[in-house]
């Protein structure tokens, strides 16, 4: 890594000959790859005028002033512009504004506006808020986060940064042209700057920076494969089952039948479950030759064409387990070694023999165009003519780590490659014959993983057993990167001993392992792939987690950095707390922006121990990155409970130790009713609520919810002072009502998994 120096730069700026009334958004069509290098800056020192450009447009305009402590503006009050930035590979420019001569109560304020590609989001950096109340973000749709102090632009790796901590205000404006625009306000302040360092106003000077980062994720997050202009991450969900974690080998075809008749039985497809993925069980040996994974053994007479037209019949999605591991304890891979010796990397006496750390193999010469040939690309070539969906490709850990051991070091310099360019090329092959419609998953672990970004869609993020910490530890990379697997999600889990239960609205008993596993990884926005043997799915109490986190919807990161520690291998090892409790989860709608807040109720240290539970806790709305001067409805999702209407902060109630967790949807008051809650999902909203309108004049409340058959939907709607719930009509369904003192239950049973229209009438008596 090459040594970061700061190098100041002169005094000569480029200056605005005009101002551009509108940035204009980054040339999305081009196919150049965006520099490594600092922003065109453009500063008219005495209008006060700043625009960057990068990349062939600008990315950033706005006026810079100062005011006074009433708004107003300072006459007379120069500012100048001090840049710097730091050489090397992290390019950093750093844009530090300053009040030539201070004056008392004085502030700069710059606004403007910033405009990036499609894939552009507004986040925030490490800062105090983080601090203050510890929590993940992620929004659904653009953010609008007051925490909030940066944009990021996935398409073309860029980042701008204001002033942290309340210091910068950016909201989404809305697409312009190819790309989307954000208002910009950054007011200097008396706190830390981000990276750190005091603030100069403490030794009596004015000053506002931002700072540029092109290649952010590629250089700063040190990840080289990233080349976010080249593809495009998985948006749909990706939710269904995998028989690996509850039978190992022991999956056949008489046990799939049984699967997908249980799935249909529950309706799990319409719920969202729409991958099968078939694990290691189906193979006729453990060598990594396309004769292994395409001739299926005596457990499955039908063979995949059986497999793959049982599982589409249903509704869903077949996947498949493959392994990069050629073992040579399989017969055909010694056969293979003996007659191509060439095909394989070897030891420095000849032998390609290696010892890895958890298996023997042989280890593929990936720069031999025949062995990829003949052990790779007709693999991959079948499995897309045979009609899969979803392709696991195993063993990227055993791989890599057996493939950096001093034995193979003279061979991999012989060839003219490393093994993460070789475990590269193998995935390369993968994409080239799967095509961009299949989804591919590399397992296991990140660090292998990081080699094969652009290439796989997701990453299993650690080694065997559901991971729900790893979400948090990676939560910067899920929607940038690519969607973040915590591994198979078995919410009958045997290695928990204490089988604590919770009351929720549909279920009087169900497990907390149910309950919290599938909703983590619902807030974290990851791949849900449950593992639990047949019979667990037949009993309903066991479903209700799962069927209220599918399906999981598509998330940005609302935070540029992770939280939580990280095993060394696992691509550094950032240190800033334990698993957190909180998660807040943006969701934008056209009809409305609201926020789901979950509380986790972890288990403590190891698995056998029980969970603890959590006080009354009161929770500041500013803390969570909301405006605190106006009120708010929250409402309790697994206990259906209206907390009431707040202003500054609510009271999240004390959760008792058998509680997996609590999810607060968070609201806006509105003077009319309005939707509070719906059942269908813990997004409350996110997924089934697909519009929303109030006709004043009417008082009626009109809207259009997709619903699954058989599974009771309830819509809680809030009732303003004066208001009384009139009549609710379901289009297709006859609708129970209930009135409380504060809100209104709408509820049908659909008869079938449909969009259904609502409409509901109020009265409403006027004081006087």
């Amino acid at each position: 890594m090459m040594t970061r120096t700061l190098r100041r730069l002169g005094p000569v700026v480029t200056i605005l000959a005009a101002w551009a009334t509108a940035p204009g958004a980054v040339g999305a069509g081009t196919a150049q790859p965006p520099p490594n290098a600092s922003a065109t800056v453009e500063w008219n020192a005495a209008r006060g005028r700043l625009s960057l450009r990068y990349h062939g447009g600008v990315i950033f305009e706005a006026t810079l002033c100062a005011e006074d402590a009433a708004g107003r503006a300072v006459a007379g009050a120069a500012i100048q512009l001090d840049p710097a930035e730091a050489a090397g590979e992290k390019v950093e420019q750093r844009l530090k504004f300053i009040l030539a001569e201070p004056r008392e109560a004085v502030k700069l304020v710059l606004r403007g506006a910033a405009a990036g590609s499609e894939e552009a989001f507004a986040a925030e950096t490490a800062g105090e808020a983080q601090q203050r109340f510890p929590l993940v973000r992620n929004s659904v749709g653009p953010s609008r986060n007051l925490r909030n102090n940066a944009v990021y632009d996935r398409r073309w790796d860029w980042m701008l940064e204001g002033p942290a901590d309340g210091a910068t205000r950016i909201l989404p404006k809305g697409a312009e042209g190819q790309g989307i625009a954000f208002t910009w306000e950054s007011r200097s302040s008396t706190t830390s700057t981000s990276s750190g360092q005091a603030s100069s106003e403490q030794a009596g000077q004015v000053s506002l920076e931002l700072v540029f980062r092109p290649r952010f994720y590629q250089k700063h997050k040190e990840l080289p494969c990233f080349e976010p202009w080249t593809y495009r991450v998985w948006k749909e969900p990706v939710t269904g089952y995998c028989t690996w974690w509850a039978y190992r080998d022991g999956f056949n075809q008489k046990t799939l039948d049984k699967l997908v008749d249980v799935f249909v039985e529950k309706k799990l497809p319409d719920f969202g479950y729409l991958y099968i993925q078939l694990d290691d069980a189906y193979q006729t040996g453990w060598g990594g030759c396309p004769q292994n994974w395409l001739t299926w053994n005596g457990k499955f007479p039908g063979g995949a064409e059986y497999a793959v037209k049982r599982i589409k019949a249903a509704g869903m999605k077949p996947g498949i387990w493959v392994n990069r591991l050629h073992r040579p304890s399989d017969p055909h891979i010694t056969d293979i070694g003996r007659q191509h010796p060439d095909w394989f990397i070897h030891k420095p006496d000849g032998d390609p023999t290696i010892n890895g750390d958890w298996h023997t193999m042989y280890i593929l010469n990936t720069k031999n165009q025949e062995a990829i040939e003949g052990m790779v690309r007709p693999t991959y070539r079948a499995l897309k003519e045979q009609g899969w969906d979803y392709v696991k490709i195993d063993g990227a850990g055993d791989l890599l780590y057996a493939s950096r051991k001093p034995q193979c070091a003279a061979d991999f310099k012989k060839i003219g490659s490393t093994p993460e360019e070789s475990l590269r090329a193998w995935d390369q092959v993968a994409r080239e014959e799967l095509g961009p419609d299949i989804y591919i998953l590399t397992c296991w672990g990140v660090h292998p993983g990081i080699n094969s970004i652009g290439l796989a869609d997701g990453c299993r993020l650690s080694d065997d057993g559901f991971g729900p910490a790893t979400f948090q530890r990676f939560a910067s990379w899920n929607g940038v990167v690519w969607r973040g697997d915590p591994d198979h999600c078995d919410i009958m889990a045997p290695a928990f001993k204490d089988k604590t239960t919770m009351k929720t609205f549909g279920a009087a008993a169900a497990m907390a392992d149910t309950i919290d596993q599938p909703a983590v990884v619902a807030m974290a926005g990851g791949v849900l792939m449950l593992s639990d043997k047949v019979e667990d799915y037949q009993n309903d109490s066991n479903l209700e987690g799962l069927k209220r986190s599918a399906p999981v919807l598509f998330t940005v990161p609302g935070q540029l950095y992770d939280y939580g520690n990280r095993p060394n291998r696992d691509h550094g090892a950032p240190k800033r707390g334990g698993e957190v409790s909180w998660w807040l989860q943006e969701i934008d709608r056209p009809f409305e922006h609201w926020s789901v807040l979950a509380r986790f109720n972890w288990r403590q240290g190891k698995l056998k121990w029980a969970r603890a539970g959590h006080p009354e806790t009161e929770v500041k709305f500013a803390d969570l990155g909301l405006a605190d001067d106006r009120e708010y409805l929250v409402f309790e999702f697994w206990t259906q409970t209206f907390l009431g209407k707040s202003q500054g902060s609510f009271k999240a109630p004390a959760q008792a130790a058998g509680n997996a967790l609590q999810v607060f949807a968070i609201r806006e008051a509105r003077p009319h009713p309005w939707v509070l809650s719906t059942t269908r999902h813990l997004s409350q909203g996110g997924v089934d609520l697909l519009d929303e309108r109030w006709d004043a004049r009417r008082a009626t409340l009109t809207g259009r919810s997709a619903v699954v058959s058989g599974d009771p939907y309830a819509l809680t709607v809030h009732l303003p002072a004066g208001f009384k719930l009139k009549d609710a009509e379901i289009a297709g369904g006859k609708v129970e009502t209930a009135q409380q003192a504060e809100t209104a239950t709408v509820r049908l049973v659909p008869a079938a998994t449909q969009t259904v229209e609502w409409k509901i009438e109020f009265t409403l008596k006027r004081n006087g």
